[in-house]
């Protein structure tokens, strides 16, 4: 069986648009789910009850059928204004709710709309596990460790049916960093790892390899931009 039909959170941000275009160069056909849909997006928003997102999926596999893969990149910005503002707590919080709870609640509630052979796909951070110093990398390294956790866990729990893959992407390219000047651009990156960004299509072309290859991937593994797809 191929790969025919893919659900993903966040589909409306810099990934999510990148990723929809490499899975419609390869015939894939997409199901968004978003705070603020458009077309045939189903409205969504991963901070709601576990009992208000299960339904929304169960409403959606009527319409369409078991979904081969379901990728969670629903995440808060507290990058940019006016969040950026916010104080330490508040914006741990925000992080908690979307990254971590959202992570959670979706994946739990996808699993019996998965293909036989589906999987689920989980957003984490490759200095997550090491750290990275100032506020941002405290507040995003303890959500995104979460998430890198419970994904390994959920994956022992499972077994291989379905299969659960860690994506770890670094910087990347998103609005904020849009936002930045050129010298402040350049200032970043020198805290980056290799002191190079990613794009949103390097992120995609991963992602995309394992929808596909998933078969062929052991469950339970992380898969940072950097390392090959096996």
């Amino acid at each position: 069986m191929g790969c025919h039909m893919v659900a993903m959170t966040g589909n409306t941000g810099g990934i999510g648009r990148a990723l929809t275009r490499w899975l419609g160069e390869n015939g894939i056909v997409t199901i968004g789910f978003t705070r603020t849909p458009g077309g045939a997006d189903y409205e969504l928003n991963v901070t709601w009850s576990s009992s208000d997102v299960a339904r929304v999926i169960h409403n959606a596999y009527q319409d369409h059928g078991a979904f081969d893969a379901w990728i969670n990149l629903a995440g808060a910005d507290i990058l940019q204004q006016p969040i950026r503002s916010q104080s330490y707590e508040e914006r741990l919080k925000l992080l908690w709710e979307t990254d971590v709870e959202g992570t959670v609640r979706c994946s739990r509630a996808v699993l019996p709309y998965l293909a036989p052979d589906g999987c689920v796909i989980n957003l984490g951070w490759d200095e997550a596990l090491e750290g990275h110093r100032g506020v941002a990398g405290e507040l995003y390294a303890t959500t995104k460790a979460a998430v890198i956790a419970y994904s390994l866990s959920l994956a022992k729990t499972l077994g291989n049916t379905p299969r659960v893959y860690i994506v770890c992407p670094g910087w990347v390219t998103t609005r904020w960093a849009e936002s930045l000047s050129s010298d402040r651009h350049q200032q970043v990156a020198q805290y980056i790892p290799g002191a190079k960004w990613q794009t949103p299509n390097t992120v995609a072309n991963l992602i995309g390899s394992l929808v596909v290859g998933r078969r062929a991937i052991a469950t339970g593994t992380i898969h940072t931009v950097n390392s090959p797809v096996h």
